[in-house]
């Protein structure tokens, strides 16, 4: 009867813990905390997290509220849950600034953490799960780095097929504005139409002349296609996706500008 007992216990145990992390967990942001590896294994590259800026720009004035939308990729797992936190460095397990959830998003937060997760695992589409949510600038200003560690889960009752991984931390600059505006920034970045077509254009602006170059990068984190602009004047530019639109395939993807004094991406869909 004992025995019995014992194993009655480690079963209940066991399924509350299965069922506590399928309802979100935080603390695993950094490596030295162990990721998912506590339930899940290794990290697998087969996971890929990859979060986007709403306005483009990852820089920040301090006490600014930003939103962004994290995306869990992966070929073949039906469902995927996600932790989210902005670190005060690298290897701190300090939050800082504010994180909020967006309504209907699929996520909560987790007040003695200070972090993001889900509230449930999150069906993919079309091979991602798309999480929105804003963080609010802490008013000291300074470097923090945005992090994130996903789940792509198969909803099995247990652990066994999931792949789970780290995304590589973003760096967030929270500075005041000086007034004048920054020399060789990329001031604007569009699509249009979105979802593209053959007629579909990009457009970007730059503050000064520069070298200019663009990136397609698909939800795998792999770029795709890339092509070097040249030499560009100050204002706004154009580039048509004609021959480009015919060699990708249908799905989501990110177009990143870079020119000499800085970077911006924003996502699209190719039917």
């Amino acid at each position: 009867m004992l025995r019995f007992s014992v194993l009655c216990i480690s079963f209940m145990l066991t399924f509350g813990e299965l069922y506590s992390n399928s309802g979100g967990k935080t603390k695993s942001l950094l490596s030295s905390m162990g990721g998912c590896g506590g339930c899940h294994g290794s990290a697998s590259s087969n996971t890929n997290i990859s979060i986007v800026s709403k306005s483009g720009s990852f820089t920040i004035q301090p006490g600014a509220k930003a939103e962004f939308t994290a995306i869990v990729a992966h070929t073949s797992k039906p469902y995927a849950g996600i932790n989210i936190g902005v670190k005060s460095s690298l290897t701190s397990n300090t939050n800082t600034g504010t994180l909020a959830v967006v309504p209907g998003q699929g996520l909560k937060l987790v007040q003695n953490d200070g972090e993001l997760t889900h509230t449930s695992p999150k069906t993919m589409s079309s091979g991602k799960a798309e999480f929105s949510f804003t963080w609010t600038a802490p008013s000291q200003e300074g470097v923090y780095y945005l992090m994130a560690t996903a789940n792509a889960v198969n909803r099995n009752g247990g652990d066994s097929g999931d792949e789970w991984n780290f995304m590589t931390p973003i760096q967030i600059t929270v500075a005041a504005s000086t007034g004048v505006h920054e020399a060789n920034q990329i001031s604007s970045l569009s699509v249009f139409p979105n979802p593209v077509q053959e007629y579909s254009i990009f457009q970007f602006e730059v503050d000064l002349p520069s070298e200019a170059s663009y990136s397609i990068i698909n939800m795998m984190g792999q770029t795709v296609f890339s092509q070097k602009l040249g030499y560009v004047t100050s204002g706004v530019h154009s580039v048509n996706f004609l021959g480009l639109s015919s060699i990708l395939s249908s799905g989501h993807y990110l177009i990143s500008i870079q020119a000499s004094g800085g970077r911006q991406s924003i996502p699209f869909i190719k039917q």
